[in-house]
């Protein structure tokens, strides 16, 4: 029963659907403060977001306790709609859209162990043969496991076609995202 904003993405989903980020309101916008439930900024992690966005929505008691705190609820369903329809945990832009979210006015931040192992986790050849195993198992033994995984995980911003990118500019989600929450 609440009223939907939809923002349509520019490209279609993986079966030529209209995608978009949804938006619905519960409460008033005047409210004291404002609650805010997102589903699908990593885009195949949508499904089990929408599940609680659902759930939320139809549990009467946790409406009104909110209420009567002086919150309303934003709904926002799916960040990263091309990545839920792809199954993929990226945008279309290729980015891991929460390490999106940088001044890119300024410098970006720079993982300095991701360089040595791009080419360990992106090997020229897949299946991965047994010289990339060895070569990162090499990696773990000789920088231990804690550096190999900040290396990977930390995220970057240098290789687009890397694990964990952030971008060089805001993506269409995070654009569409502060246009939502400038608005509520």
């Amino acid at each position: 029963g609440l009223k939907i904003t939809s923002h349509v993405h520019p490209l279609p989903g993986r079966e030529g659907e209209t995608l978009a980020m949804d938006v619905a309101l519960a409460g008033s916008a005047d409210a004291e403060g404002l609650l805010v439930v997102s589903s699908g900024c990593h885009g195949v992690e949508g499904y089990c977001g929408s599940g609680v966005q659902v759930h939320a929505l139809r549990d009467r008691e946790w409406l009104e306790h909110a209420s009567q705190r002086g919150l309303a609820v934003l709904y926002i369903h799916a960040l990263n709609p091309f990545g839920f329809s792809h199954l993929r945990r990226v945008t279309h832009e290729n980015v891991d859209l929460n390490r999106n979210f940088q001044d890119f006015s300024a410098p970006l931040p720079v993982n300095e162990g991701y360089p040595a192992l791009h080419p360990l986790l992106l090997p020229a050849h897949w299946p991965p043969d047994a010289a990339n195993v060895a070569a990162i198992t090499s990696y773990v033994q000789t920088n231990g496991m804690a550096r190999f995984q900040a290396g990977v995980t930390q995220g970057q911003h240098a290789f687009p076609d890397g694990l964990f990118f952030g971008g060089t500019a805001p993506t269409w989600s995070n654009r569409t995202l502060r246009e939502v929450l400038r608005q509520h």
